[in-house]
This record gives C-alpha cells, structure tokens and sequence, in this order.
C-alpha cells in the first residue's frame, strides 16, 4: 500500500480524533471499561476542537500515517514527565487502525518519532504500554527493554514501561 509519514498538521485534528476513538476501540476492549471507550465515540467532535485548540505549529512533535490520503494512524512524541526518566524523549502515543496493522507501519512510526526525539537532544527514549494490550510484544520485538510498572493516572490502570537505551 501507498503511504506517507508526515508531520501533523491542523487540518488534521477530526482525522486524528477519529482514529484516537476507533485505535482504543479496537485495542483496549476488555482493558478498558466500556463506559470510556463508548464516550469516545460520543465526544470525537469535542476531542477534534480539543486539538485545533491546543496545536503549537512551534511545538509539534506529532506525524500522522496517511494511506491513500486517509490517516489511519500517528505518533507523538516529546520529554518524558516520568520522574524517572526525565532525560529522556518518550513516545506518548502510537496509535494505528487495526485494519492497517501488520504492514510495517508501526515500526516506521517508531523510527520517525526515535528521529525527532533525537532532533530534540534526546538519545534514550522511554514508552508506556496498558498492561494487557498486545503492543507490549510489538515494543519488546522493537528492542524495548521492561523497565517498570507505572500507572496511568487518567484510568488508574497499570501501565508497563519500556525503555530504549541507545536510539
């Protein structure tokens, strides 16, 4: 397939809301609590307004993955607020539409978001998986070493961390 990897842009924000909802949808069924997942159906507009608010074209760390000019994926990425590991860069999210997963794009998601972390001054990156998602094989696959457990405060659901000594 045909795709692109390019750094987001405003007139991005409803395409990315969307594949927010439909990547936890598909990925955290049975990790998340229903009620959550099915509200973000209900609040996609809400969430795309959100993100043409808040975008900083001086600060955007974010690529999105477009296959014949649809997005069905991004990554974000900047300084780790882990106390742990504030030096250095971690991937904040990394999401992909199911239909698109298998093909590689992940991975070249990863090596563009490891590229701007470098960019950024970092040389180490930290990532944070739920625990029970089966992305934690595709970050361990990639080189990621277990580092911890963690919480993820917006559900209160452990979290594995993984880290990356050398980029």
């Amino acid at each position: 397939m045909d795709y692109i990897i390019r750094r987001r842009e405003k007139s991005d924000c409803k395409e990315i809301a969307h594949v927010i909802t439909m990547a936890w949808n598909e990925t955290y069924k049975g990790i998340v609590p229903d009620d959550f997942l099915n509200n973000l159906y209900k609040n996609e507009e809400e969430r795309a307004i959100s993100l043409l608010n808040d975008f900083e074209e001086n600060d955007n760390h974010q690529f999105v993955l477009v296959v014949n000019h649809k997005i069905i994926g991004f990554i974000n990425v900047g300084g780790s607020e882990d106390k742990d590991y504030l030096d250095y860069g971690e991937i904040y999210a990394l999401y992909i539409i199911s239909d698109y997963k298998g093909n590689g794009y992940g991975r070249s998601l990863v090596k563009i978001g490891m590229d701007e972390l470098k960019n950024m001054g970092f040389n180490k990156i930290v990532v944070g998986c739920l625990d029970g998602n089966k992305s934690n094989e595709f970050y361990k696959h990639i080189g990621g070493k277990f580092a911890k457990t963690r919480i993820f405060e917006k559900l209160n659901l452990l979290e594995n961390v993984y880290i990356f000594d050398k980029i």
